[in-house]
């Protein structure tokens, strides 16, 4: 099972970018990719400019997944619950991607927010996820000095 989250230091960084481009390099290079969004923030159900959607417009892929999405631009948790929405459940999320792992060569998981966003109201984060999986993470952060 090859997992690799992709997060960031935060909103704006360039995540979806990074994870658009190893897909298309894992792709040209023959394997079977996935790109997972667990969750989607600052968008309503059936509204265009997802991240997924932009993968798809960047890459072509067409093997995408989002798993929630809540209309404000918060949090995954905070998002959750100002939509009245329940949060979206990490261990059934990590469960998900293990199986889907099972049938593609990579399954890139691009985060919302940062590493430690909380994604529920009992703390889980992407850095939980990463250790539930033992799967690697790619930090994508803004050039700078520092």
């Amino acid at each position: 099972m090859t997992v690799l989250i992709v997060t960031g230091t935060g909103t704006g960084v360039g995540k979806t970018a990074v994870t658009a481009a190893l897909a298309a390099l894992a792709r040209d290079r023959g394997g079977e990719v996935a790109v997972v969004k667990p969750a989607q923030t600052g968008l309503a159900h059936g509204e265009p400019g997802s991240d997924t959607d932009e993968v798809r417009r960047l890459t072509g892929l067409t093997d995408l997944h989002e798993l929630a999405r809540f209309p404000a631009a918060l949090s995954p948790e905070a998002a959750a619950r100002s939509a009245g929405l329940p949060p979206l459940d990490l261990h059934e999320a990590a469960g998900y991607l293990a199986k889907l792992a099972r049938s593609r060569d990579l399954v890139l998981v691009e985060g919302a927010g940062g590493l430690l966003v909380r994604y529920g109201p009992a703390g889980g984060t992407l850095a939980g996820l990463a250790g539930w999986l033992a799967a690697p993470v790619l930090l994508v952060t803004e050039p700078g000095l520092g």
